[in-house]
């Protein structure tokens, strides 16, 4: 009986070291080893629209693009990431006509992540009413290309737009509320004439055609804000119908200039 129990516990011992050895081993498959990832070259923005001052002096604007690298540690390469660029098939403006590309090799240095493509854009040969999408794609690397390898921008003409200054709300909570410029054409209006809290929001005025593009309630709650706004051009009076999801729909503010 003793030689039955020793020979029992031996062999559970040498079970239990044997499921012991492979469990690590397992585990140690499942370990995915960061610092070893490819290097992936992407465009810094995937999608943006930009508007572009139209006047009588017919300015040819530097647009910057910026280019990056990600994964591995996150730290910079040691060496040199070369990369080609081009216009996509996908492209609605045409190269030569609403913008033109001067250069299609860039380096990102080594020791750095980023380089910065530009193009000139033409602003007279842009149209306010039909925004041109140019797409730009990525070609080669000497590094792996994103399988996201595209941006698309918006070039959206505007005309001389001066909303900026100080109003007040003529109905609502009647407060004060300023429009300061955040942009060509974009502008951030302090508060609007519901919430008792200071929660700024977005427009963007393209040739009069003025709509609500964002705002705080967005950025730091995820709440959808929306609208348009129409102007008096001889009063300066400013009707903004407004919209945020899930507390309002077509609210009807008024900036009247003081």
């Amino acid at each position: 009986m003793k030689k039955n129990i020793f020979k029992l516990s031996y062999i559970t011992a040498i079970l239990s070291v044997f499921l012991m050895v492979s469990c690590d081993a397992i585990l140690e498959e499942d370990i995915t080893d960061f610092g070893k990832g490819p290097i992936i070259v992407q465009f810094s923005t995937k999608s943006i629209s930009s508007n572009f001052l139209q006047d009588e002096n017919n300015v040819v604007y530097d647009y910057i693009i910026p280019i990056e690298y990600q994964g591995k540690d996150g730290l910079p390469l040691s060496e040199d990431v070369t990369i080609t660029i081009g216009v996509a098939a996908s492209s609605e403006a045409t190269e030569g006509v609403e913008f033109s590309l001067s250069e299609t090799s860039f380096t990102i240095p080594a020791g750095e992540k980023t380089a910065t493509a530009s193009i000139k854009v033409n602003s007279e040969n842009l149209d306010s009413n039909d925004p041109k999408k140019l797409v730009l794609e990525i070609l080669t690397s000497s590094q792996t290309v994103s399988d996201k390898n595209e941006t698309e921008i918006v070039l959206q003409a505007i005309c001389p737009s001066a909303l900026q200054g100080n109003y007040t709300y003529s109905n609502g909570t009647q407060k004060d509320a300023s429009i300061t410029v955040t942009g060509s054409g974009t502008y951030a209006i302090e508060r609007d004439n519901a919430f008792g809290g200071t929660y700024p929001f977005y427009i963007s005025d393209v040739c009069g055609a003025i709509t609500v593009t964002g705002g705080y309630l967005n950025d730091n709650f995820g709440i959808p804000v929306s609208g348009s706004a129409v102007v008096d051009e001889a009063t300066g009076v400013m009707t903004i119908t407004y919209t945020a999801d899930g507390y309002f729909e077509n609210r009807v503010m008024i900036l009247v200039p003081n």
